[in-house]
């Protein structure tokens, strides 16, 4: 989930940024300590409000709304109110690395969560492991991401992890594929891991091309596709681009099986029928009845009228858990870091029960699962 720049882009911007880094970890150095001494404790939110990334902000938002209802209505930390400093940075490596420099100059910030794509976090991890302000990036899934530093955390399930299990799903379907990926760094790694495991599981890709993110018509690359006669088409990117994709693949003739898009509310609506029978993998599925997500997903339908998607699910869980760790190890910097090292049983929506690896800093053994989607909804085919 992570994911907007190319390759020689991000170097670019990495590169202008370092300086920038490099000089707010100076000012950040000393800023370890947290004062919470006031009757609310607040978290940092960097994350996209506005420009090519604002859907998932709004998504973020809702879950992050129907966790602070909860926390607060249940007593906030330790009897202190639960409130969300918000800055909106694009997911745009050039603006986190301020927000960063913010968050940290700011003591009453206890932990930072975000930002949706990984260069964008992965620009401001120096500024906050040199503030020991904790880095929640909870939709942060390139490998890379929490090698940051000890202050560099994710929940996220990795882009490794999730292309193998993309594999297996694919090969249960086709041994020869064409493949469409994001022309970003999360898309090429994607790409890369991808191709692996389908050399291992014997998937032929027959065709492969990148696309730019802001493009509105794929037809060309989708002939080529076609014309390589696969058994399945594959689509590793999000929402928006997965919608025009499999509506613009069906105009030029392509009726087979597709694996693509996003278990998001925009691109069920967005593909229409033309999805039918999309396979993708996640972490939720509003038709899973265990009690703790059947309550998740009643309250959530009742505050917003709509059903909840992976990251709703996503922001949910990660307010969630570092709540519970700044209950744990109390309402500091110091504490949130305290309470993600020792506890083994946070509990989430999508993840379900789990500890974090304290070498990755990642939960250990997670996988997503398989979903379909079927008359509107995706739902869970039981595959993990």
């Amino acid at each position: 989930m992570s994911k907007q720049w190319s390759g020689s882009r991000r170097l670019r911007v990495l590169a202008g940024v370092a300086s920038a880094a490099m000089v707010a970890g100076l000012v950040s150095a000393c800023g370890g300590s947290s004062e919470n001494s006031g009757d609310t404790v607040y978290f940092g939110v960097s994350g996209p409000k506005s420009g090519q990334s604002a859907e998932y902000g709004r998504l973020w938002q809702q879950g992050f709304d129907l966790a602070l209802d909860e926390i607060n209505a249940a007593g906030g930390i330790n009897g202190k109110k639960v409130e969300l400093k918000w800055e909106d940075s694009q997911s745009d490596p050039k603006q986190t690395v301020p927000i960063a420099t913010k968050f940290v100059g700011d003591k009453s910030i206890i932990a930072e969560l975000g930002d949706f794509s990984s260069p964008a976090s992965i620009a401001a991890s120096p500024v906050y492991n040199r503030g020991k302000l904790v880095q929640y990036g909870f939709t942060n899934s390139a490998v890379d991401f929490t090698k940051g530093g000890d202050y560099s955390w994710s929940p996220s399930i990795t882009t490794d992890v999730y292309q193998e299990r993309n594999a297996q799903w694919v090969r249960a379907k086709a041994k020869k594929v064409s493949v469409v990926y994001l022309e970003t760094d999360w898309g090429k790694q994607s790409f890369k891991f991808f191709q692996q495991f389908a050399q291992e599981k014997g998937i032929e890709i027959a065709y492969s091309s990148a696309i730019l993110p802001d493009s509105q018509d794929f037809r060309p690359v989708l002939i080529k596709g076609r014309d390589a006669n696969p058994e399945a088409f594959v689509h590793l990117g999000y929402g928006p681009d997965g919608a025009l994709i499999v509506k613009q693949l069906r105009d030029v003739g392509f009726g087979g099986p597709f694996f693509g898009g996003q278990n998001t509310p925009q691109f069920i609506q967005l593909a229409g029928t033309s999805a039918e029978g999309d396979i993708v993998n996640g972490i939720y599925s509003p038709a899973d009845t265990t009690p703790k997500v059947r309550d998740f997903t009643t309250k959530f339908r009742d505050k917003f009228h709509t059903d909840p998607g992976d990251f709703n699910v996503y922001a949910y869980d990660a307010l969630n858990v570092l709540v519970k760790a700044a209950k744990f190890g109390g309402a500091t910097r110091e504490g949130v870091l305290k309470g993600l090292r020792e506890i083994k049983d946070f509990d989430g929506i999508g993840l379900g029960t789990f500890a974090f690896d304290q070498q990755t800093r990642r939960p250990s053994g997670v996988k997503p699962i398989e979903l379909v989607l079927r008359n509107g909804a995706f739902t869970p085919t039981g595959n993990r």
